[in-house]
């Protein structure tokens, strides 16, 4: 071996997870700029970009695109809206544009959800924030919803996370700051006030009032549509009008309605819904009630099981709740991916999650699953294992050994 080879070669052992690391991060960049490059997102059958994200973008630029604010385009809150007429302006066509957002946002959901792991995880190397980064850019869930779907999951949740990490260092007022502009872009979010109301209860730490906070964060991207003449409360009714946009206890999310759903789509739909619907919304209600009850009786540390609790509060929404998408689990999915980094007892969640989304997400396309009860009994098994783990076993499965 020459000399020059000797010296290569230690350089390389001595700069190896960098190296490593650095040529991943490469390869999936080089992944996503081929789906922007070359990926039509019209050619899967995605009936939300097809029969809504390019029909609003249309309508918006015939619009003279920030004067469109001026009255209601689809059916998501004036903040998406000024977002796509900003869009409009780049030169771009509505795939390009929704490409670009979409990648864009993954990449600071997925330095946000590694910051967040890293600042929970006893560890600080650079493995403890470049798997999470690296892995979030690959969770298929991810790819698909902003560089396949066109949607704007990654963007809602880039907001979250960011608020899950202030409020876990206890900022609260920036953290439901962060939660009110996670709020104006998607509904959602709502399954973290749960998480909240436990939290306040069980720590009694913070005041409630920092909620105001969320509405500074919540009507800030919504300024747009009211200087161009939206009333005060159309932020609200927009997000409250997609509650009431499709009666079905199940909208191909695999979760405990699919147990006995019949049909989804059909003319029985609406049926189900008004037999099940206020039923599955009260039974959620009291799983928290019982859970908190006792939580509060064992002195459950929250700090010391954050990412669990959270984990398990917005996965339970998620899981009862009626009228659920498929994509409504995206966060359950990252989560598990920071809880996977973080203690690899967690991995076969992970794992068991991601392919389940995976295939519901494929499904979305090329409507290939009959029969969704086997998927909603791996996701039931799946889910009461990380019940029991946060009510019976959290510190065999602890993340952090000290709050911060």
């Amino acid at each position: 071996m020459t000399e020059l080879e000797g010296k290569c070669l230690d350089f390389i052992k001595k700069h190896l997870a960098i190296i490593t690391y650095s040529v991943l991060f490469l390869i999936i960049l080089g992944l996503y700029i081929q789906m922007g490059l070359h990926f039509d997102l019209t050619c899967p059958p995605s009936t939300d970009f097809n029969n809504c994200i390019q029909p609003w973008w249309n309508a918006i630029v015939a619009d003279g695109g920030f004067k469109s604010l001026a009255h209601p385009v689809g059916d998501y809150a004036s903040s998406y809206q000024m977002l796509m007429a900003w869009m409009a302006t780049w030169g771009l066509n509505c795939q390009g544009a929704v490409k670009l957002v979409g990648a864009i946002t993954n990449f600071a959901l997925a330095f946000a959800v590694a910051a967040f792991t890293y600042k929970i995880n006893s560890k600080k190397n650079l493995s403890s924030f470049a798997i999470p980064f690296l892995m979030t850019l690959i969770l298929p869930s991810a790819f698909i919803e902003s560089m396949v779907w066109g949607q704007c999951d990654p963007l809602y949740a880039f907001f979250m996370f960011i608020s899950f990490y202030f409020i876990y260092i206890d900022k609260w007022g920036w953290g439901f700051f962060f939660y009110g502009l996670s709020l104006s872009f998607k509904l959602e979010p709502i399954f973290f006030l749960p998480f909240i109301i436990m939290l306040y209860i069980l720590e009694h730490k913070h005041s409630i009032l920092n909620l105001c906070w969320t509405l500074l964060g919540f009507y800030l991207p919504n300024v747009g549509g009211l200087l161009h003449g939206r009333s005060f409360m159309s932020p609200f009714q927009d997000l409250m009008g997609q509650t009431q946009e499709y009666k079905s206890i199940s909208l191909h999310a695999i979760n405990f309605p699919q147990l006995f759903t019949v049909d989804a789509y059909g003319s029985n739909a609406a049926i189900e819904y008004g037999m099940m619907g206020t039923l599955l919304i009260v039974m959620t209600i009291c799983i928290f009630a019982f859970v908190l009850l006792y939580l509060s009786k064992i002195n459950f540390d929250v700090k010391k099981n954050f990412v669990q609790l959270l984990t398990w509060c917005i996965w339970t929404c998620d899981f009862f709740l009626p009228a659920m998408h498929e994509r409504y689990d995206f966060m359950v999915g990252v989560l598990l991916l920071v809880l996977a980094c973080l203690n690899i007892r967690y991995l076969p969640l992970f794992l068991g999650v991601a392919t389940l989304d995976t295939i519901i997400y494929i499904n979305s396309f090329f409507n290939f699953i009959s029969n969704f009860q086997p998927y909603a009994w791996v996701m039931l098994v799946l889910y009461g294992i990380m019940t029991y783990i946060v009510l019976k076993c959290p510190e065999k499965f602890k993340v952090a050994e000290m709050g911060h």
